[in-house]
């Protein structure tokens, strides 16, 4: 019987060869979801088939060219084996999900945790990365590449790079139109090219990564940050900072059903008309807590820069985070955190370690903390997809079916919703519990819970899934989220004032002075046209 290394024993080929191989292999077999939506896009084009021909072409070739700069004598395997595999993910979760992997996802692969690539994980996927991924990538690396002396593969891939920016002129110059079009207008369709953008998408984030390890400062904020003399009560404030949740499955907000009943019951003040800082909750999260404001928000610049958590520090108030959700994104680093995400520290645990968890051991974190004000953040897990249905108990699937499995595209659109809604359902409930449990200190502090979701969700719309996509070409379903407040008897608040700026169009600029007015603190960076409490 012959062993394996004689049955994978290829013939030699020459790197120019194996570039053409590998391009054109990319190309046709890793782009489902680029030629999906190129054809969605220009199904009404006269030069329809002619024109998908000319995009297959223009992106054989600029794969081409881009294989060609980056591969070179020894490189060449390890790189082209990265790029397959690469390529390979990239195709899975964009056929999956028509998602797109810019550098915002890729700061949230970076960022995930092994709870959540659970969820992402089946033995589909498994499936098709064994076979898009582990085999391509094999065979690369028992393949024999030939390459000329130093001299002759300069001359030789220099004819190489020619060529593939001739195709590229070739595939452009009959349908300039089209192409116009394709760079302007459908921007979208450009985060497809795989496995362009990812490898652009890669080097940017790591040469982003990098330039921010050279400078590990934090500035301060708001250091002049205080309390007036005049207040002498004591605030006990919840912030809950939801998951992926958008504003119009939210019941308050007039969706078709009562996915919050309870809340219904309570007096809150609902805001329905909330804009998102970003897509994804690596980004938003950290532009949330920011003073800066969506427009002028950068990720790295934010990282060395205090969050509102660290004012309300500076003001004397004692604050806690509690994650059950993948982490902080570097929000709370300056302030105590405690992970809400295992049994070890939860008490509410199933199939995962349950949002309402997070209220065990408050009261005891209260006592200990008898002099300033008290700020908790609970950062729940919500409704993080795609595996809806693990975000809620048994008793909380009101509607169904429900989708129970983490390919989506295994699902109905009614399927993926009502597991969607049920989550949100269990959100409801929990917020209820909140509330309650502030309740119960009403009579010590001023009391005061603000729920705001990070970023919104895609449940199928146009064929996209879940959340992420560049924030200028994201629809409105991943950036309208549900945010509400809720006071205690004893918290002194306009409330007619409040009710009538609900119904105005505001958004996670708006947070960090609410954050800030909630708990009466008095800054410079203070901004009082932006807190929705003393607006």
């Amino acid at each position: 019987m012959p062993s394996m290394s004689t049955v994978l024993r290829l013939p030699p080929m020459h790197v120019s060869h194996v570039l053409l191989l590998v391009s054109l292999m990319l190309t046709l077999g890793y782009n489902q979801a680029f030629f999906h939506n190129a054809a969605s896009a220009f199904a009404s084009s006269a030069f329809g088939l002619e024109f998908m021909a000319s995009l297959a072409l223009f992106l054989f070739a600029v794969t081409l060219l881009v294989l060609s700069l980056l591969c070179f004598r020894y490189f060449t395997k390890p790189v082209l084996i990265l790029v397959v595999l690469t390529a390979a993910s990239a195709s899975v979760y964009m056929n999956s999900y028509n998602i797109v992997i810019d550098t915002t996802m890729i700061t949230n692969i970076v960022k995930t945790d092994t709870r959540e690539v659970a969820d992402l994980l089946s033995a589909d996927f498994i499936a098709q990365m064994a076979l898009l991924g582990l085999l391509p990538a094999l065979l690369l690396w028992r393949l024999p590449i030939r390459c000329n002396r130093f001299g002759g593969e300069v001359l030789r891939r220099g004819k190489l790079i020619a060529l593939a920016i001739g195709l590229i002129v070739l595939a452009i110059a009959p349908f300039t139109p089209q192409y116009t079009s394709f760079f302007r207008e459908y921007k979208l369709l450009r985060y497809y090219a795989n496995p362009v953008t990812p490898i652009y998408s890669a080097v940017r984030f790591a040469s982003d990564t990098l330039a921010a390890a050279d400078n590990h400062v934090r500035n301060a904020v708001g250091l002049d940050a205080h309390i007036p003399a005049g207040d002498v009560s004591r605030e006990l404030v919840i912030l809950v900072v939801g998951e992926a949740v958008r504003a119009d499955h939210f019941g308050l907000n007039g969706y078709a059903r009562d996915t919050t009943p309870l809340l219904a019951g309570e007096d809150v003040i609902n805001f329905p008309h909330v804009s998102s800082c970003g897509t994804a909750t690596a980004y938003s999260l950290p532009c949330m807590f920011d003073m800066a404001g969506r427009n002028d928000f950068d990720l790295d610049t934010g990282k060395h820069r205090e969050s509102v958590l660290d004012v309300l520090r500076h003001s004397g108030a004692n604050v806690l985070w509690r994650d059950n959700n993948s982490d902080s994104k570097g929000v709370a680093v300056g302030v105590e955190f405690e992970d809400l995400r295992s049994p070890d520290h939860n008490p509410v645990c199933d199939v995962e370690c349950r949002d309402i968890g997070m209220l065990s051991g408050l009261d005891n974190y209260i006592t200990a903390h008898p002099d300033g004000d008290i700020v908790i953040v609970l950062h729940q897990m919500g409704n993080h997809g795609p595996a809806y249905f693990k975000r809620y108990p048994a008793e909380f699937e009101r509607f169904a079916p429900a989708c129970h499995s983490n390919q989506l595209e295994d699902c109905s659109d009614e399927e993926i919703r009502n597991a969607y809604d049920n989550a949100i359902l269990y959100t409801d409930w929990f917020l209820s519990e909140v509330i309650g449990f502030l309740k119960g200190y009403d009579q010590r502090f001023e009391t005061a819970m603000y729920y705001m979701a990070d970023h919104g969700e895609s449940l199928g719309e146009n064929g996209l899934y879940l959340h992420g996509l560049p924030y200028l070409l994201a629809p409105e379903a991943q950036k309208h989220v549900p945010s509400l407040l809720w006071f205690g008897s004893s918290y002194r608040v306009d409330r007619p004032a409040m009710q009538a700026l609900a119904n105005a169009d505001v958004s996670h600029d708006n947070y960090f002075h609410t954050v800030l007015g909630l708990l009466e603190v008095t800054s410079e960076i203070y901004n009082p046209e932006l807190d929705l409490i003393r607006h």
